[in-house]
């Protein structure tokens, strides 16, 4: 076989003395390598480094996308599901020429990313890497003279050897524990003098960088030329600067500045001039360059928020796991990590969490160029038990600060995710990479103990989900839902009577330093199982191929898209809460979404307004998110959603500016019906909004006494000749006391006489007692289910804790003649909060395949029980109506006193005509009380 190789030479063109400098050569090692799976883990003993191995492989790539492994009968529903699936040792082989420039070079084989290696040249074995999330670097120097050599790279992915838990760097919940390596795939020749790492600390008060230059000097030289030549890049024009040339004494680390003066430009979420640095060192015998990208910005912790360049920023941040399912693997190229982070901005996005791993080169290069603020992890999640695993963690970290610490946006590092214990082993690390590298803010982790453990003296910042001196109580907590695991009935959302007034100050006054909130939101919506032919590479959608047969099997697979809709709209409602419950508080940092975009592992936790592939979900529309998530946000605060004709509305105007200007404009408010039409309108003049402020503009105020019937009202706001703007709804009713009716029966209990009257052609209003229906319904949930049904069932029940209801929110026609007296969306709204709390939902599992409540919940992907709120049959000659909330005792409650009404006017009138007749005793058998 005839085997060509491309020698491929980096030419960088400089301004200093107008020459070209040559500065590396390279082989790239792309393309076919000889390839052989290692099942009996033989290849060592039997040395396969010597001899051909049987099948091919293209590098850079996966096993996965080379269909290598075995084809995967894994029909798990907790994520999504490999084509192939390899987990060990597989081996890769390739004849290398190595040209006659190349003698006397320092040789250095790079591998951007990949899992465990050992590397062999011809049948030495060279060394290896542990390394997950940096590249990895093999001096082949000694042994690659000119002429052929075979290198081979031996790949275990077996998780034995990464301790670190079930981490997004190779979970297969996420990107997959694939084999193979990504990325750039390259063997490198520089002088035996050699710059081996380049780094900039950016100094934007006096306008300058400093510059720490490591030299390996293995030809002891005495003296060394540098130039350093500067390049900036603003808006995809480039202009080189200033060059500057020193001569040096060459000692393994030299400590250098460059003064940028008036061509300083401060890097940002706005504005993003990214600067290159090549450094390049000559003499008579060698010349060498490096070059790195860099930006002028000062991230700082002040007080309990974060600074950029002076200026306050808050974090509206997303959770990053690493969920591409077209290759199993994050990109490796800037322009789709472009394309990914121009969405995330698109909606308001301004940070990126990455979860227990670190992104490759081309996540940072992108951030850099689009405008977005990283926080990167170690590959860790667990307890840190072990001296061992800390250490192999802490050279992880030093190799991410090595590779990626010049970046810009690389402003926030965490030890990872949720750790438990081994809390000394994790300070002691955070210490040693602060200590390595100053230019980034450092955390303990991200939610460690569900936040309950406090952080430690080298913390610049702290993520949780509750500070942790106030126990389980509501008050500590720093975000609106979390499990019934973790939190009483899952949190505030569903326990507190909602309103605008929710802030997390008393977190942030228990907090010395910048606190973000961490997976805020975690709503889950149901699927549109359409998205299953989207699924057209290495991964397979099994998990929805098996919640869509389930939901075919209950008989509402035609309620799939209403399903999604409605619980969709209403997650969306819930994610505004939560935002603005964050952007309101005054001093938080900042919040981290779990997740603008779906999660499709961990049990299949849809919780993302996009989906897995970052397409809308079209729940919501942009303009109504970024009312919410945006670097100025209007807000209204008020008591509550649920309003009486007698009174008077008050609401509080605020506006959270966090951009960039100073606002001074007007702001206009309006109060709409449902038809558009404006009732009332008034402005605010004189605005002056600062940046990092939360602003009082003054109270708003009108009377709802005009209002004669029940009708949801529009409050909007907005600043004029600006985008900034909000809109909440409340609903104002005149019912204070449902009337009496004049032929519809009210029960709890289907008595004889209650059945008698049925058959005898009575209407029957009938409210079930929860606790005559325990066992054949399920309890009342306000907020779309957390997370992830099943994952959060074990784990409650593991604790002994209640386990969530599991629900997803109503599903329901406004234009039914039920609501013609109670304004309602096809969706749960605020005003439902009340009735919801008071209700079970009848599991109608037994009822005809077409058979629709009037008020349906929408139950989990998992379970896919028929739900009823409130359904209807024809018994014998009469008409039953059965509300399975506790209307009849909220007499405190205008929305469920309105509602009451509104079905005694129906039931009263000629539209209450069930199409479905049911048997007395199929009645009786539904309601019968279960005692056990």
């Amino acid at each position: 076989m005839k085997h060509t190789y491309l020698i491929l030479v980096l030419i960088a063109l400089f301004s200093c003395k107008s020459e070209k400098k040559i500065t590396r050569e390279y082989i790239d090692l792309a393309g076919q390598w000889q390839f052989v799976t290692d099942t009996a883990d033989l290849g060592v003993k039997e040395k396969w480094f010597l001899t051909d191995l049987q099948d091919s492989i293209n590098l850079p790539g996966t096993t996965d996308l080379n269909k290598k492994g075995f084809l995967n009968k894994d029909t798990t529903t907790m994520h999504l599901n490999r084509i192939y699936k390899y987990e060990g040792a597989a081996w890769y082989r390739k004849k290398v020429v190595i040209p006659e420039s190349f003698r006397d070079k320092h040789l250095q084989l790079f591998l951007e990313r990949t899992k465990s290696t050992q590397v062999w040249v011809d049948s030495t074995l060279i060394g290896g890497s542990k390394l997950l999330q940096s590249p990895q670097y093999l001096d082949l120097s000694k042994y690659l003279t000119p002429g052929a050599h075979y290198i081979t790279i031996r790949i275990d992915n077996s998780l034995k050897l990464t301790p670190y838990g079930n981490v997004h760097i190779y979970s297969d919940d996420t990107q997959t524990n694939w084999n193979g390596i990504i990325g750039k795939l390259i063997l490198e020749a520089s002088p035996k003098t050699y710059i081996n790492n380049l780094q900039v600390y950016p100094d934007i008060d006096k306008k300058k960088i400093d510059i720490k230059l490591e030299i390996i000097n293995q030809l002891n030289l005495k003296n060394i030329d540098i130039d350093l030549i500067v390049e900036k890049t603003v808006n995809g024009k480039t202009k080189t600067l200033q060059s500057q040339r020193i001569t040096k004494t060459v000692v393994p680390v030299l400590n250098l500045e460059y003064t940028l003066g008036n061509d300083c430009s401060l890097w940002d979420e706005y504005e993003t001039p990214v600067y290159s640095l090549t450094a390049i060192i000559s003499n008579d015998k060698l010349k060498d360059a490096q070059t790195v990208n860099f930006g002028m910005r000062k991230f700082i912790a002040k007080g309990t928020q974060f600074e950029i360049n002076g200026r306050k920023t808050f974090l509206r941040g997303k959770h990053e796991a690493g969920v591409f399912p077209l290759t199993g693997y994050q990109p490796m190229n800037v322009e789709e990590w472009e394309r990914v982070y121009k969405i995330a901005k698109s909606y308001g996005i301004n940070h990126y969490r990455f979860h227990s791993f670190c992104p490759p080169e081309a996540a940072f290069i992108a951030a850099d160029n689009v405008g977005i603020y990283i926080q990167a992890e170690l590959p860790f999640w667990g307890g840190l038990e072990t001296d061992s695993v800390a250490t192999m963690l802490k050279e992880e970290g030093l190799a991410m600060l090595k590779a990626y610490g010049n970046h810009p946006s690389f402003v926030m590092f965490s030890p990872g995710n949720e750790i438990w214990s081994g809390h000394d082993r994790v300070e002691k690390n955070i210490v040693a990479l602060k200590t390595y590298d100053n230019r980034l803010l450092y955390a303990m982790g991200s939610n460690n103990n569900i936040g309950y453990a406090p952080p430690r003296a080298c913390s610049d910042f702290f993520v949780g989900a509750r500070v942790p001196d106030s126990g389980d109580t509501t008050l500590a907590h720093t975000r609106l839902t979390h499990s019934f695991a973790d939190a009483r009935d899952g949190g505030l959302l569903n326990t507190k009577t909602p309103s605008t007034n929710v802030d997390f100050g008393f977190a942030v006054t228990h907090m010395k330093m910048p606190l973000v909130s961490h997976e805020i939101g975690q709503y889950q919506i149901y699927p549109d199982y359409d998205e299953i032919r989207k699924y057209t590479g290495v991964l397979k959608p099994l998990n929805l191929e098996v919640f869509r047969q389930r939901l075919a099997k209950a008989g509402m697979l035609d309620q799939n898209k209403a399903f999604q809709k409605a619980s969709g709209a209403w997650a969306a409602l819930c994610y505004k809460a939560e935002m603005e419950a964050a952007i309101r508080t005054k001093g938080l940092a900042g919040f981290q979404l779990l997740d603008l975009q779906d999660f499709p592992g961990q049990g299949t936790a849809l919780v993302g307004i996009l989906d897995a592939f970052m397409d809308s979900k079209n729940v919501v529309s942009k303009d109504a998110w970024l009312q919410s998530c945006n670097d100025a946000v209007l807000l209204l605060e008020f008591p509550k959603y649920c309003w009486t004709n007698k009174e008077k509305f008050n609401a509080q105007v605020l506006v959270a500016n966090y951009s960039k200007h100073l606002i001074k404009s007007v702001l206009d408010w309006e109060l709409k019906d449902q038809n558009g039409t404006v009732r009332q309108k008034g402005s605010f003049s004189n605005l002056s909004l600062t940046n990092g402020d939360i602003t009082s503009i003054g109270q708003l105020q009108f009377d709802l006494s005009p209002i004669k019937k029940a009708e949801k009202l529009i409050v909007s706001i907005a600043i004029a000749g600006t985008s900034y703007s909000n809109s909440y709804p409340i609903w104002v009713y005149t019912t204070t006391e449902p009337s009496t009716p004049r032929d519809v029966v009210i029960t709890e209990k289907l008595t004889e006489t209650i059945l008698s009257d049925l058959q005898n052609g009575s209407k029957v209003l009938l409210f079930p007692k929860t606790k005559d229906v325990k066992s054949k319904s399920i309890a009342g949930l306000f907020p779309p289910e957390f997370w992830n049904y099943g994952m959060f069932k074990s784990i409650s029940e593991s604790v002994k804790k209640p386990v969530s209801p599991g629900t997803l929110g109503l599903l329901t026609n406004p234009k039914h003649p039920l609501f013609n007296s109670f304004p309602t969306d096809f969706h749960t709204n605020w005003q439902w909060f009340s009735i919801i709390k008071a209700s079970n939902s009848f599991i109608l599992d037994q009822t005809p395949t077409s058979y629709r409540s009037i008020v349906q919940v929408i139950d989990n992907l998992e379970r896919n029980h028929k739900l009823g709120l409130i359904f209807e049959f024809k018994v014998g000659k009469g008409k039953l109506l059965v509300c399975m909330s506790q209307l009849n005792q909220l007499k405190d409650k205008p929305e469920a006193l309105q509602l009451y009404q509104s079905i005694i006017n129906y039931m009263e009138s000629t539209n209450f005509n069930p199409d479905t007749e049911i048997g007395q005793d199929e009645l009786i058998d539904f309601f019968r009380k279960d005692d056990r």
